[in-house]
This record gives structure tokens, sequence and C-alpha cells, in this order.
């Protein structure tokens, strides 16, 4: 489909062709400045090594090498050694060959077209580690996502600023620590929200937190899209905004 198409049909649906909040957004966010910390306050770490997992990367060969989880997550730990004092992240916007699973197809006209553009930011950490908020919110949505290269444990939180809010997604948790919470209850800034899984639970995926913002959730209640269609990109882009905006890593 092209890019006319899909701004075409959100118009229709939903409205607009960029959400006409990403500019509010975007200034709100210049002024506020999180920190690592918060987010993974036991790892006790600010800055970030970027990972670029781009079907350009050098530091793994294609999709049988990320999807080979015990010579994956050894290349991590390998990784982690030589930057101790950094926490392994990256991916917004980033083209990647790595999902293989059927939920990120569909057949079009032309053939099969893949969801393979991430729009959020991936945190590469053991499991185990806690999750905290960086933000007071409110528990939008819990849900047990552990089918292959699903979500594992989703939390979905709403923060309600003065003239706007948004949401901000933590994927790849235990079932428990996202399930504990109700629907409609609220969290506060520095409150453990969740803890990542193993790849038994987390859909299976190298233990990481998948973090994205999200100006609405459009007509979703138990899920959002982590990742998009090229054909799509410049109307997701806008409805997911990068998440560095919020922490102003350097390389990210």
């Amino acid at each position: 489909m092209k890019t006319t198409e899909v701004h075409h049909l959100f118009k229709k649906r939903f409205g607009y062709t960029e959400h006409p909040n990403i500019d509010l957004f975007k200034s709100w966010a210049q002024k506020e400045k999180f920190s690592l910390k918060t987010l993974f306050p036991t790892i006790n770490k600010t800055e970030a090594h970027h990972l670029d997992l781009s079907v350009h990367s050098n530091f793994i060969n294609g999709k049988d090498d990320f999807n080979n989880l015990t010579f994956f997550e050894g290349k991590i730990m390998d990784l982690q050694k030589t930057i101790p004092n950094k926490i392994i992240a990256g991916g917004y916007l980033e083209k990647r060959a790595l999902y293989t699973s059927s939920i990120y197809e569909r057949k079009t006209t032309e053939g099969t077209e893949k969801r393979n553009t991430h729009l959020g930011l991936d945190f590469w950490l053991p499991e185990n580690t806690p999750v905290h908020a960086i933000l007071d919110g409110e528990v939008v949505c819990t849900s047990d996502d552990s089918y292959h290269k699903g979500y594992g444990g989703l939390l979905i939180l709403k923060h309600q600023l003065k003239h706007f809010h948004f949401y901000t997604l933590y994927g790849h948790n235990t079932i428990k620590s996202v399930l504990k919470h109700r629907i409609g209850s609220f969290v506060k800034k520095g409150d453990e929200i969740a803890v990542l899984a193993n790849a038994t639970e987390n859909g299976d995926w190298v233990p990481h937190l998948h973090f994205q913002v999200m100006l609405t959730l459009l007509d979703y209640t138990n899920d959002f899209p982590g990742v998009t269609f090229e054909s799509e990109l410049e109307i997701w882009k806008s409805i997911c905004p990068n998440p560095n905006l919020l922490f102003k890593l350097p390389n990210l």
C-alpha cells in the first residue's frame, strides 16, 4: 500500500494523517529529561551503548543468528563485558530482518509485506531486572502475550498532562509482574511496575525491555504494534515518537 493510501485510511478512520499532538509532545519533552536510573534503578547506569540490529548490522549475521537465542544472548553478554557502565540499547525506526513470525506479515496484491521497522527502544538487560515508572501514570493495559514472538507480559500506562496525554508501553516482562496491576489503577514515578522475563515467557526473545511512546492507542485495548510496515512509517512515527526524546541519550 502506498504512503498516500495509508494516510487516506488514517484520515478517514481517525481524522488525521499526522497525530495532532506530536508537536505538543515534542515541545513538552524538550523541556524534560528522564534518567535511565529511574527506569532501571537497580542497574545504576545512566548511559547507553547503541546496538545496531538493522539490516546493515555487523553485530549479527541476520535472522538465523538473532533467533538462535543462546548465541545471541552470548553476544549481548560479551558486549556488555566491554562496556560495564552502560546499558545496551537502540532500535527506534530501525529496519530489521529479524521478524520471522507470521504475525508480522500481511498479504497484499503485490505479495507479502512484512512489518520490519521498529517503533520503540530496546534495552538489553538480564531477566529479573526490575522496571520502574518514569512518570506518574494510569494502568490501561495488562496482557499475557506469551505466544511466539509476542510481548510476553505487556503493560501500558497513560500519562495525563495539562494539554494532552500520552502512553508508554513496556514489553517482554514476566506475566505475574504485569498482571498484578488492575486496569484503572495508578502508579507513581519510581514505583516498580514490571520485571523482565526470560525467553520461556517473554515471547521467545533474549531478555530485554521494549519501551515505546504512543500518542494514541487507536482501537487497541490489549495490544499495540511495536513494529510497522515501511509503507505506513510516516503516520506511525507521528503516533509513536522517539522515546529518546525523553532520555536524550547520545547516539540513540
